[in-house]
């Protein structure tokens, strides 16, 4: 987790925290850190975000210097780096069908409450940092470049707001869960939105966060359950066209379910100096068990700030960053946004 040491700010003076939109976008003072390469010079509007029209450099002679790629296509499309500092934690409001607004919501405005939580970052409790970058890693866009080859002690991650809850609870999201499509039901009983502490019940509902294409995503444990479903199913076809017991049939169908492991939502950086790659390094924003290389990265999806090691890449001029997970759709594309957000970066001088 984020640790002290490793803040590229800290907390002066907290800001106040609004009852119906409590955990969004708080104000804090700030001072930041001087060893690591942040964005707080970069110009973004409070509360907001900005797709650059260009790569831009971020940095000092003191902490480094880098060169950040986007490619804007306009309307909002991009890959590469965007720059936020936005932190909204919870469902839209608008998309909801208990708060939609009268007349329904417009294209723009229910774009707008998507990329809300798509360039927001995910913390536990109000982000104290200034602004991050969030990627797109479809492509071969999400890169840096630095100024002169160095080694990268360390970059911080953490998943986008619109990934969290996707991850954590999919598209829907109510007081009501149907076991057999493994998702919460957008007609099932109202409850308090996500992160929003005003105990009225008048402001409990049904939440609505749809997926790429209009889709209902599901949750990362659902999908899970889901593949283990299916794994199980072929074992048992298999096991009664063998003419195997009914017994023998339920058994074969229990162990192979009980025996596949997936769930992962994986970052993978590349290290390359003089367009030749040097390492890669792998970190799970989100894993079930049996999935992350060891204890403290499985059965989890990171709720804030980590540090994610990249000595091991050595000494660099250029770092990618790609995407990549089990849930994907039939053309096996990601079915959860290829988001992430970075800051912190910390070069070895």
């Amino acid at each position: 987790m984020r640790l002290n040491n490793i803040y590229k700010s800290s907390l002066l003076v907290a800001s106040m925290i609004f009852t119906f939109v409590a955990c969004s976008d708080e104000l804090e003072v700030v001072v930041p850190y001087p060893t690591d390469i942040t964005f707080n010079n970069l110009n973004v509007e409070r509360f907001s975000f900005r797709i650059p029209e260009s790569p831009f450099e971020a940095g000092d002679i003191e902490s480094g210097l880098i060169t950040v790629n986007v490619v804007n296509r306009g309307n909002g499309d991009f890959s590469g780096f965007a720059i936020s500092n936005k932190n909204w934690r919870s469902y839209p409001w608008s998309l909801s069908p208990d708060f939609e607004p009268v007349g329904g919501v417009s294209a723009a405005n229910r774009k707008k409450a998507i990329d809300s939580t798509i360039f927001s970052v995910y913390t536990n409790t109000p982000n104290r940092t200034e602004n991050f970058l969030v990627a797109n890693t479809e492509g071969e866009d999400a890169y840096i470049t630095l100024n002169k080859p160095s080694v990268v002690e360390h970059v911080l991650v953490a998943n986008t707001t619109y990934n969290l809850l996707s991850a954590r609870y999919g598209s829907v999201y109510s007081g009501t869960f149907d076991n057999n499509e493994q998702e919460y039901k957008i007609d099932g009983d109202k409850i308090r939105n996500i992160q929003i502490p005003n105990p009225a019940s008048d402001r409990f509902g049904r939440f609505l966060l749809p997926g790429p294409d209009n889709i209902n995503l599901k949750r990362l444990s659902s999908h899970e359950i889901i593949e283990k479903r299916k794994k199980g199913t072929i074992a048992a076809d298999l096991a009664r066209s063998q003419g195997a017991t009914p017994s023998q049939i339920a058994s074969d169908s229990t162990a192979a379910a009980n025996a596949y492991v997936t769930g992962y939502i994986k970052l993978t950086i590349n290290g390359f100096k003089n367009d030749t790659a040097t390492s890669s390094v792998d970190y799970y924003l989100a894993a079930r068990p049996g999935i992350g290389p060891n204890d403290s990265e499985q059965d989890r999806i990171i709720s804030d700030w980590f540090k994610v090691d990249l000595t091991s890449l050595g000494e660099v001029d250029k770092v990618l960053f790609k995407m990549s997970s089990s849930y994907v759709d039939n053309n096996g594309k990601m079915r959860y946004l290829p988001n992430f957000c970075l800051d912190g970066i910390r070069l070895k001088n």
